[in-house]
């Protein structure tokens, strides 16, 4: 018998600046919120403020009522599980929470980056996990949020739209009005590649920090990811990176969105070129480049960014080499393999799908590799 699932009870997993936001947000939507982070002091320091202060777009003060650091205790009875933590880290978190999922939970990956749940998918039956999991990943996180402390929170802004989508497609249905009960910018996306192929963070951010990586270590030298980091020469590279993004993608019958239009679309930009659109992207004035090449511009957008959409073209034979010079040059200057530890078609339990059936699994599930073997036996017959 099953434990009986609580549909009004929302697990977030990760303490940082979304994982705050979205706690203070569920909490205002009538939710009954549950916190988990492995940071005890966090922890211990909401459970001190008896919840989130939240400053900004939503202001007062949101009881949470369970902060813990016991994955056990937190995924217990709630039907959504929001995993907010860096994409680098769903892998081990799929290790660790797989034998407590309740078959009719839903987890939700805000971000899953490129592949995240086909690899939270396929990491959670790979543990032995005692239920089929749903899993759905947003295209990129709800809110603009920072936290200076545990448990407090500023939320200075709220995607207007966010598309997001399951794994296999047809688990959006129960999934998606859970979500609209926080946001109604979340949004149906058909598949999770359309969610994985337009990561457009990939794209802008590992790339402009390793080109300025002199600039970036210089002590007392601050400056401008976008308007002092790419220059004319640096952006027409990232076109070039765009490109065979959007060429991969294409490979799988999907229709990614450029660079150039997403600059359009998502923020109104104008110019003839990237340079010029990102440089009178006003979002960007003052975004302010990481001080350290140790951050997530490195350690999350290249194994779960520009890692899997290379993966995923060498499978097509499609060659990345702009995307290729990026990764290897963080191999080198992090002293990291980002190639073994990123996700790639194995890490995403890909290797026993027909990699241009590729978009009918992901809509289908495991029914489509069923098909094909039943079509095989009746051929070899």
């Amino acid at each position: 018998m099953s434990r009986k699932i609580d549909e009004t009870s929302i697990s977030i997993i990760g303490a940082g600046n979304g994982g705050h936001a979205f706690a203070a947000y569920a909490k205002d939507r009538g939710f009954q919120v549950k916190i988990w982070n492995r940071s005890k002091q966090k922890i211990k320091a909401i459970k001190r403020n008896r919840g989130i202060t939240s400053k900004g777009l939503l202001e007062g003060h949101f009881p949470v009522d369970m902060a813990t650091t016991s994955i056990k205790d937190v995924l217990k009875d709630s039907k959504l599980i929001m995993v907010v933590t860096s994409a680098d880290a769903h892998k081990e978190l799929a290790m660790k929470i797989s034998r407590y999922l309740n078959k009719d939970q839903i987890i939700v990956l805000n971000p899953g980056r490129t592949g995240g749940a086909l690899e939270v998918n396929y990491t959670i039956k790979d543990h032995c996990g005692p239920c089929e999991p749903q899993v759905a990943e947003a295209q990129s996180l709800l809110f603009v949020a920072r936290s200076p402390q545990p448990a407090f929170v500023t939320i200075a802004g709220v995607k207007n739209k966010l598309p997001v989508a399951a794994f296999p497609s047809y688990n959006l249905e129960e999934c998606l009005p859970l979500l609209k009960r926080i946001s109604n910018s979340f949004c149906e996306a058909e598949t999770v590649l359309h969610t994985s192929f337009d990561n457009i963070g990939a794209i802008f951010h590992p790339a402009p920090l390793l080109l300025n990586a002199a600039r970036c270590e210089s002590e007392g030298v601050t400056y401008r990811h976008y308007i002092d980091g790419i220059t004319p020469t640096i952006a027409g590279f990232l076109e070039k990176m765009d490109q065979e993004r959007v060429k991969v993608a294409s490979a799988y019958g999907i229709r990614a969105i450029s660079l150039d239009k997403w600059l359009t679309t998502v923020y109104g930009s104008k110019g003839k070129t990237i340079y010029e659109k990102i440089q009178r992207t006003e979002q960007y004035a003052n975004v302010e480049a990481p001080s350290t090449l140790n951050c997530r511009y490195i350690f999350e957008d290249i194994p779960t960014g520009l890692v899997p959409i290379s993966s995923l073209g060498a499978a097509m034979g499609i060659s990345t080499p702009h995307i290729d010079v990026i990764i290897n040059l963080a191999n080198f200057m992090m002293k990291t393999n980002y190639i073994e530890t990123g996700r790639t078609i194995e890490s995403m339990g890909l290797t026993n799908v027909p990699i241009h059936l590729l978009k009918d699994y992901v809509t289908l599930g495991e029914d489509v590799l069923f098909e094909i073997s039943e079509e095989e036996a009746v051929l070899e017959e």
